[in-house]
């Protein structure tokens, strides 16, 4: 089970290179709110999958933030939201749980690949409220997704901090926004 788990973590992908990428990423007008859509894809390190088979909880930090372009002034933030994704392996049941901004109900998946589709697949994700953004005005919509080491059990920490297999991150995903009416 263990050798199964750490090569459906480590894509092909991840023997390039182990990081996140943001493959795309829009907002789209849902009653009187926006709403993020996004596609996230996860390569984890080895360091990282270990610890998930040892069922030490893995936190993601989602950073989100709408930015007002203005070009005489510096720009200003409208809107900044951070979201965590607690990803954790329960090898009792053998299941995969996510748990979204500490919320009392988990996920549970029956393998990694079920887990990382639904951790990369963010939909109708309520970031701002309609009246709060003008019409005519450009805004810049900015999302990333890294690995929180803060929230690594302490005994592991050291560890983490010195190694590079640790830090995983994505860039940052930016793109344009306007209001639409």
């Amino acid at each position: 089970a263990g050798l199964l788990l750490c090569c459906a973590l480590l894509s092909p992908a991840a023997a390039v290179g182990e990081g996140f990428t943001i493959r795309s990423a829009e907002l789209d007008r849902v009653g009187a709110d926006y709403v993020l859509n996004a596609d996230v894809r996860y390569d984890f390190s080895a360091a990282a999958v270990e610890a998930l088979e040892n069922s030490v909880p893995l936190t993601l930090v989602l950073s989100f933030r709408l930015v007002r372009v203005r070009p005489y002034w510096w720009n200003e933030t409208v809107v900044e939201h951070r979201h965590q994704l607690q990803i954790r392996y329960q090898p009792l049941g053998q299941l995969f749980q996510l748990n979204f901004d500490d919320r009392e109900n988990s996920q549970s998946y029956t393998t990694i690949h079920s887990l990382l589709d639904a951790m990369g697949t963010i939909r109708r994700l309520p970031v701002v409220a309609a009246d709060k953004l003008l019409p005519g005005i450009r805004y810049r919509a900015e999302l990333s997704v890294r690995l929180d080491i803060e929230t690594l059990p302490l005994p592991l920490r050291p560890t983490a901090y010195l190694s590079p297999s640790w830090y995983l991150s994505s860039p940052t995903y930016r793109w344009p926004f306007a209001k639409s009416d």
